[in-house]
């Protein structure tokens, strides 16, 4: 039986897919969806912006449970109103496959905006990526270099602190190791 896919894993098979299969260029992870200086929207799990500057969005939901949670956000309430101030031209959630088909279910009455993808496999290179259910666009604009450099701001930003998270990792590994040897 396979593995659930993690959050993490299911992020990274989101930005592979969106980054190698459809070929967009720029691919963020953890970055403001609002892609504004200060930050209403949350954090969206993984940004995608297209050949014409146009932002993708997903969010990873690793149960069902996860997935009701979300309906509390703002910016799904603004996405409903069509409020033009979100830069989002399509929005995604990606799931397990295993609850993939319920998931599209809902959204057809929860968020009717919404595509889904559902992840299957594990490991980092053993993800696969299925459509449920295709998106519809949003009120997103083409972004601005302002916001292009935001988001690439905010992805240099969480690769730092992923960096000084492995260093601390690591010291804290070294310092077992040094006093195991030693003691």
């Amino acid at each position: 039986m396979a593995k659930k896919p993690t959050a993490n894993g299911m992020k990274a098979a989101v930005a592979a897919f969106w980054r190698y299969t459809c070929q967009h260029p720029l691919i963020a992870f953890e970055a403001s969806c609002g892609l504004h200086s200060y930050n209403h929207g949350g954090q969206a799990d993984v940004l995608a912006v297209t050949q014409d500057r146009r932002l993708l969005e997903a969010e990873v939901k690793t149960s069902m449970t996860d997935f009701r949670r979300d309906k509390r956000k703002t910016k799904h309430r603004s996405f409903l109103e069509n409020d033009a101030r979100w830069p989002t031209h399509h929005f995604y959630f990606a799931v397990p496959k295993g609850i993939a088909k319920d998931i599209a279910y809902l959204c057809d009455q929860l968020y009717p905006y919404a595509g889904v993808f559902g992840i299957e496999g594990e490991g980092i290179y053993a993800y696969h990526v299925f459509s449920y259910r295709s998106p519809k666009p949003l009120n997103g604009e083409r972004l601005s270099l302002l916001r292009l450099t935001r988001m690439a701001r905010e992805q240099s930003a969480t690769l730092c602190r992923l960096q000084q998270k492995l260093a601390e990792r690591e010291k804290r590994i070294a310092i077992k190791t040094d006093s195991n040897i030693n003691g």
